[in-house]
């Protein structure tokens, strides 16, 4: 069970965050140079450029915890060192989010404000999405248990169903795979992801 903060009535997102990174980073350290152009779940990136966009994730957490705007980080192009970089941009995001008080405070994300422990919530979700996307193109297994992510389960529903057409909103309309799907899936499919497949 996880811990609440002393500044906010939510769960304390911090430790699943770390145990999701911990498992997608498994992923990212087994991909082969020979998976890199492959296709995946999400049609603008191929494996490499999902790679990139991986290490933009946590980059960006660790920006907004550290008072920067989202928009100071971008994805970056790179030929190798994914893993390396995802390790690095993880240990600025446990630095960056250290005081929990930063977990009650305020930041602006691109689907709006929010705070600090709601974003890091819906942050553990994208990762975890963007796992299974990453395992999906690579065709290996991948599942992440239900307690990890029943708090980014409901975290995801802050990003909203409406507004999808927004090219700042990264995220496709809503699939639904039932209730009683993993819930790594009803994330997924609360993303945007065809997990009906």
């Amino acid at each position: 069970m996880n811990t609440t903060s002393d500044t906010n009535t939510m769960p304390d997102p911090r430790a699943d965050f770390a145990r999701v990174v911990e498992s997608v980073g498994a992923l990212i350290e087994s991909t082969t140079e020979a998976e890199l152009g492959l296709p995946t779940p999400c049609p603008e990136f191929t494996v490499k450029e999902l790679l990139e966009h991986l290490v933009l994730i946590p980059t960006r957490a660790a920006a907004v915890g550290r008072g920067e705007h989202w928009t100071t980080t971008a994805d970056e192009p790179r030929d190798a060192g994914w893993h390396d970089a995802w390790m690095q941009a993880n240990h600025a995001v446990m630095e960056a989010w250290t005081d929990p008080a930063k977990l009650g405070q305020e930041y602006e994300v691109p689907w709006g404000t929010f705070p600090g422990a709601a974003i890091l919530i819906a942050w553990t979700g994208e990762i975890a999405v963007h796992g299974w996307d990453l395992a999906t193109a690579r065709g290996v297994e991948f599942s992440i248990d239900d307690d990890i992510l029943q708090v980014a389960l409901v975290g995801a529903k802050f990003i909203p169903a409406e507004g999808r057409d927004d090219p700042m909103v990264p995220f496709g309309p809503v699939v639904d795979p039932g209730p009683d799907a993993p819930a790594l899936l009803q994330i997924a499919g609360w993303m945007g992801r065809d997990v009906l497949s």
